[in-house]
C-alpha cells in the first residue's frame, strides 16, 4: 500500500530506504558509451520506495517491463546543505548557512566545521578545509526557493535505478517530495556504482 502523502504529512517512520540522488552524465566517451565516472551524487537521503504497478509487453522481438514507483523524501531545497568530512566532485552544488548556492571548483574533502564565515558575494570564493586536500567553493547567489530535485535526476536504490519522471511538492508547503519514477528495464542485471565510486 503506497503512502497517502497527498494531505502532505510526512510520515517519518516510514522512511526506511537509504537512495542515492543522482545526476546521470549524458557526455559520450571516445567509444560511443557513456562515462559514469561522470556521474554525480546529488543527495544521499532517507525514503520510501513502493513499488504502484508493473507490466510486461514484448519491444521488437524481446521482452521488457515497466514498473513504475512511488519515492518519497524530506524536502530538499534548491541544492543540499553543506556536511563536514565530505568528498565533494566538482562542479557539485550545496547551500551554504546563508542561504546561499555554492558551488565547487575543485574536488575535494570538506572540513571538519563549516567555512567562517562564507563569502557573501555573488561571484566571489571561499576556502574549505585543509588548503591541500580542501576545496574552494564559488558563490553563484541567492539560492533559488525551490527545489533542485528534478526530472533531470535518478534514484539509485539497492543497486537499481529508476528514472524520475515527476517531483511533486504537496500544498507546496517544502515538507516532503513524492518523486514518481520509472524503473530503468533490466536495472536488476547491470551493475550501478555505488555512492563511493562516484566521488
Amino acid at each position: 500500500m503506497a503512502i497517502q502523502w497527498r494531505n502532505g504529512r510526512l510520515q517519518a517512520g516510514k522512511l526506511r530506504h537509504r537512495i542515492d540522488l543522482v545526476k546521470v552524465s549524458n557526455v559520450q566517451d571516445s567509444t560511443g558509451g557513456f562515462n559514469k565516472s561522470a556521474d554525480v551524487l546529488y543527495a544521499n537521503v532517507w525514503s520510501s520506495v513502493e513499488a504502484l504497478s508493473g507490466m510486461e509487453t514484448l519491444v521488437l522481438e524481446s521482452q521488457a517491463s515497466l514498473v513504475t514507483h512511488q519515492v518519497i523524501i524530506r524536502y530538499i531545497g534548491a541544492a543540499p546543505s553543506w556536511q563536514a568530512n565530505t568528498e565533494y566532485p566538482v562542479g557539485y552544488l550545496c547551500e551554504d548557512s546563508n542561504g546561499n548556492l555554492q558551488q565547487a571548483q575543485s574536488a575535494g574533502l570538506s572540513g571538519p566545521f563549516a567555512p567562517q564565515p562564507w563569502n557573501g558575494v555573488a561571484g566571489s570564493f571561499t576556502a574549505d578545509g585543509d588548503p591541500s586536500t580542501g576545496i574552494e567553493w564559488k558563490n553563484l547567489g541567492v539560492a533559488p526557493p525551490y527545489t533542485g530535485v528534478t526530472s533531470a535526476l535518478q534514484v539509485w536504490f539497492n543497486g537499481r535505478q529508476f528514472q524520475i519522471t515527476s517531483v511533486q511538492n504537496p500544498d507546496e508547503r517544502n515538507k516532503m517530495l513524492c518523486l514518481m519514477c520509472v524503473e530503468i528495464n533490466d536495472s536488476r542485471q547491470q551493475i550501478t556504482a555505488q555512492p563511493r565510486d562516484l566521488n
